[in-house]
């Protein structure tokens, strides 16, 4: 039953996103941490460093962790591997890391964007000036992107989003990779 499987798909990103909660508590105490120790002023970084920061102790590691397990032995994140879920390019039986970098590149681009804006915000807070308009419609844009991700899942007759029609991929049963 097709639905069963966006079921399952959610329910499984549901425990990746558990995982990824319980790395985001541990970078930030670890931010806290060694702020404290160096006695470093975290207020007053420039909006470039923070995105290039957070791209690189958050963004980046959650998206290796997708794609080196999706494309590892057992095809997927610790979530799919609960709900019996593996990642398969459309023609072969396994993805390659390339296929699974792309798939994760593309789908976690609304969230860097979303960041990217984020910081945009918090400058503009910090110097008490009102942001522009286009900040706002950044953020917009990067909740439609997920959005349009999320409507591909649920209408498309193969359950496939955007990011898995651009890496060649798709997720399926784990027992009959249909």
């Amino acid at each position: 039953m097709k639905s069963s499987i966006v079921i399952a798909r959610f329910k499984a990103f549901a425990i990746d996103y558990l995982i990824i909660i319980g790395y985001i508590f541990l970078l930030f105490a670890a931010t806290l941490a060694i702020s404290r120790l160096l006695d470093a002023d975290l207020d007053n970084i420039d909006t470039l460093t923070a995105e290039l920061i957070g791209f690189i102790t958050l963004t980046l590691p959650v998206i290796l962790y997708f794609s080196f397990t999706e494309a590892g032995k057992f095809a997927g994140s610790i979530g799919k591997i609960r709900f019996h879920l593996k990642v398969i390019p459309v023609s072969k039986h396994k993805a390659s890391f390339f296929q699974a970098l792309l798939r994760n590149v593309i789908k976690f681009l609304p969230w860097e964007i979303a960041h990217f804006f984020v910081y945009q915000l918090f400058y503009f807070s910090r110097t008490n000036m009102e942001p522009p308009v286009w900040v706002l419609y950044g953020l917009v844009a990067s909740q439609a992107i997920a959005f349009v991700y999320l409507l591909f899942i649920l209408f498309r007759k193969d359950n496939r989003s955007v990011y898995e029609l651009i890496s060649s991929t798709k997720v399926v049963n784990a027992t009959d990779e249909s």
